[in-house]
């Protein structure tokens, strides 16, 4: 008896160890499994609705990366009417694809206090934010943060550098 017992629970382990799940593909470099979890053992969220979708098809027909910088004058943070068209092809893809997100990231050059700059950089977010919505795209698709100097795009100082740093980033969701 107890070896038809024993030999059950090892049937058993055997059956469930074979429906286990196993990283996907590239999850020994640290990318993503399937299930969002990576090999180090980190969990990662993903876009809301963009469940099963792969890289390819989450990213297909969106803008390219040069389309979603709007960038401000010193001390600004009205989006300049240069922008619009790009907004507005952002904005219709944004209301074409009903599932894809958004996060708008604000951000400023090195002048200024941390503080002024995290609120500059709001302000360039929401003011891009606001000219999606007025395309008509849901404010359930759009996020935003300011990272204010804390992420400059070149570094350096100088007005060369400042003007490239003086932005609003549109990033899509991943």
């Amino acid at each position: 008896m107890r070896w038809s017992y024993l030999a059950s629970v090892g049937a058993l382990a055997v059956v469930l160890s074979a429906c286990s799940s196993t990283p996907g593909p590239g999850a020994e470099d640290g990318a993503a499994s399937g299930d969002g979890t990576s090999a180090d053992g980190a969990r990662s969220t993903g876009v809301s609705g963009a469940d099963g979708m792969s890289t390819a098809e989450l990213y297909e027909g969106q803008p390219a990366e040069r389309e979603r910088v709007v960038y401000f004058g010193f001390d600004e943070y009205s989006v300049g009417g240069k922008y619009q068209d790009m907004l507005e092809a952002n904005a219709d893809f944004l209301k074409e694809n009903g599932n894809r997100e958004v996060v708008i990231e604000g951000h400023t050059d090195e002048r200024g206090s941390r503080e002024y700059n995290i609120a500059l950089g709001e302000k360039r977010a929401n003011a891009v934010r606001d000219v999606l919505l007025s395309y008509g795209v849901s404010s359930n698709q759009i996020d935003t943060v300011s990272y204010g100097e804390e992420r400059p795009a070149v570094d350096g100082s100088g007005e060369d550098a400042w003007a490239k740093n003086r932005r609003a980033v549109i990033e899509y969701g991943q």
